[in-house]
């Protein structure tokens, strides 16, 4: 019988529809239900590469084929045996235009997707066109890559939607439906490969208002707090029984230009904006414990360049800079070109739980007023406002953050060969996501250091080109990057099993809970 005692209750604002179930569907939210697959290779504490269905490989001297050695004593929920035909099976799925899956392009690379065969039930063989070195990264469960391995024998038996009614996975818990009052429930995998889970069930409620999610914290009828909010702190954690937990991540919010807009092909007037934000005050007024960001790779990942160009706040070095590009200041205190005034808009989704972006927006505004850029804050809806504006690139400037998670790939956001994110058959609506180039950036040699880097199997080597990369596009002021995002959670002190605080956690929310079977209460 299972007990409040052997029961994980976590409180989300999201609901089950923005739920992972299905792995080649992918949804806004990872959360628990990733706990129900596993995947070819796994993050440890420190963010490196180990083990999971795979329990070794070894890769050619050309970097080009990678040998899985799987497990041998894994079995998929029902009873049936894990085998390599269930890798295979998942990555010609994911490699399927008629997938549409959302992260299809990582296993293309140079437009040659990977080539995966099975040799016997129990190797796996990943061939590439040319090395490329995320390729382990983009077969873990992380965010960004989502390479959970199917059950082939279920999926072409049953289909994709009766699938995601009742999925199947390897992971240390199983889908357990869905409670009477709305929560989804998770129950103990007892034959999982590690080891049974010392919880018996993990129960995810879902409360979208911020403040009733804090206050069944409160009340103790939750045990962890994913997304706490902005004024929910460690010193009321600990009042009520609890912890907070934060972590700096790869995800960096920033400011960023539209370089289609002819205005932002001027690199003076860029700089000159960066001269004129006064980013430690706008920055510190909506995240007081912000870690400010001068790049696209932050102090979590070890390809974190430190010493890039700076562009300080600097009110008089801005209006010297926009003089030199021609903008005069003009009636009202706005500059003027050829008889334009210097207008911009800025758009940003104003989430009210995580973010205060509008806090942001407004510093934003009086900063570059003040030297004569009149900046107009439009804040919009996430999917009825920001998405079409990417879709359409019909925007000047967006306040929104881009992630990379643990792999420092910068291709994707930055390279200028993806404007948009690749369409999937009769499935345009949701393109192209953030990220995806929809910012404009291009810059050869940027372009080439980010593609090197991509090929490059030394991560010294990778670590040099993309040092270089980094200090380019700050220097180029490819974007305005204000600060890496604080990943947090609050967890009551009788839940023990954690893991410290890290970025490793595939799901991204749950940051101490990276090895979930060995998660247990105590009175």
């Amino acid at each position: 019988m299972v007990t409040p005692q052997d029961t994980l209750v976590m409180g989300y604002s999201r609901n089950l529809s923005g739920f992972i179930i299905h792995p080649l569907r992918v949804k806004p939210a990872a959360g628990p239900t990733r706990w129900m697959y596993s995947a070819l290779v796994r993050f440890d504490e420190r963010v490196e590469h180990v083990g999971d269905l795979a329990e070794g490989w070894e890769v050619s001297p050309d970097g080009c084929t990678y040998t899985f050695h799987l497990r041998k004593d894994v079995r998929w929920h029902d009873g049936h045996p894990f085998t390599a035909a269930d890798v295979v099976y998942t990555a010609e799925r994911m490699l399927d235009p008629a997938t549409n899956f959302y992260f299809r392009n990582v296993l293309i690379v140079d437009g040659e997707p990977a080539k995966f065969t099975s040799r016997g039930e129990h190797t796996v063989q990943v061939r590439l066109a040319k090395p490329y070195a995320p390729l382990l990264s983009h077969l873990t469960p992380a965010w960004g890559s989502m390479f959970s391995v199917v059950p082939r024998h279920i999926l072409e038996r049953d289909g994709d939607d009766a699938f995601e009614q009742h999925p199947v996975g390897t992971g240390p818990f199983k889908f357990g439906g869905t409670t009477r009052d709305g929560a989804l429930a998770l129950d103990a995998n007892p034959q999982y490969f590690r080891g049974a889970p010392k919880l018996a069930r993990v129960l995810v409620r879902f409360i979208p208002d911020n403040e009733e999610r804090v206050q069944a914290f409160r009340d103790g009828q939750v045990d962890a707090l994913i997304w706490p909010g902005r004024h929910f702190t460690d010193e009321e954690a600990r009042r009520h029984g609890g912890r907070f937990y934060s972590v700096v991540s790869n995800t960096v919010m920033q400011w960023a230009p539209n370089h289609r807009r002819p205005l932002f092909g001027d690199r003076r007037l860029r700089q000159a904006l960066a001269h004129a934000i006064d980013k430690e005050a706008v920055v510190r007024a909506a995240v007081p414990d912000a870690v400010i960001a001068h790049s696209p790779i932050g102090p979590a990942c070890w390809a974190h360049e430190p010493d890039v160009p700076i562009f300080a706040y600097d009110p008089q070095k801005a209006a010297g800079l926009l003089d030199e590009a021609g903008w005069r200041p003009g009636a009202g205190g706005i500059r003027t070109r050829d008889g334009q005034p210097l207008r911009l808009s800025v758009i940003y989704s104003d989430d009210p739980w995580r973010f205060d972006l509008s806090v942001i927006a407004q510093g934003l505004r009086r900063n570059l007023r003040a030297v004569g850029v009149d900046l107009e804050v439009k804040p919009v809806t996430y999917w009825g406002g920001m998405k079409p504006a990417w879709r359409a690139m019909d925007f000047d400037t967006f306040i929104f953050y881009d992630t990379f998670y643990a792999e420092p790939d910068l291709y994707w956001s930055w390279h200028s060969a993806m404007p948009r994110r690749p369409k999937g058959p009769g499935d345009a609506a949701d393109l192209p996501q953030y990220g995806y180039g929809v910012t404009g950036y291009a810059n050869p040699e940027a372009d080439r250091l980010i593609v090197a880097a991509r090929h490059a199997p030394d991560r010294a080597e990778r670590r040099r080109l993309l040092s270089q990369a980094q200090k380019l596009m700050a220097e180029d002021v490819a974007s305005f990057w204000l600060y890496y995002q604080a990943l947090k959670i609050a967890v009551r002190d009788s839940v023990k099993g954690l893991s410290e605080p890290t970025i490793a956690d595939p799901t991204h929310d749950l940051i101490v809970f990276l090895h979930p079977e060995q998660l247990y209460k105590v009175a």
